[in-house]
């Protein structure tokens, strides 16, 4: 028997995490609405908005074939006064897979998840870090 449990926002965002770091593209895209909606207002030089899954899937694209990895860490999520809000906080290890230099840095997103996949998100990364190590 199938299971048709649908995720909640905390399931949501851990699968994402995880789909991310083990560069699960199939996964991770399917985890977003066809119509969804993703903004990073701190890339540089100007705020990234992803709209529908086929844009969220090109940009996450160029990612799964980076010579990085990610170990994410110190994983928070935090319920809101809306329950298909959660606010997330985590630190990644992100290591050049070249030579092995890595940085840490401190993420946050929101998201509003529907019927087990994200709607909208804002996800506050430091690019300017990520783009010195992809450099």
């Amino acid at each position: 028997m199938p299971d048709n449990t649908v995720l909640g926002p905390r399931d949501v965002f851990e699968l994402l995490l995880k789909s991310l770091a083990d560069r699960d593209l199939a996964t991770m895209i399917g985890l977003y609405a066809e119509d969804a909606v993703v903004r990073q207002p701190f890339a540089k030089p100007t705020e990234v908005v992803l709209t529908g899954r086929a844009e969220i899937e090109q940009h996450l694209a160029g990612f799964s074939t980076a010579p990085v990895a990610l170990s994410p860490r110190n994983i928070e999520v935090r319920e809101t006064a809306e329950p298909q809000v959660v606010v997330c906080e985590w630190d990644n290890d992100v290591t050049r897979t070249t030579d092995g230099r890595s940085v840490s840095t401190h993420n946050i997103a929101v998201l509003c998840v529907r019927d087990g996949q994200v709607v909208w998100s804002r996800d506050y990364h430091d690019h300017a870090a990520l783009a010195g190590l992809l450099s």
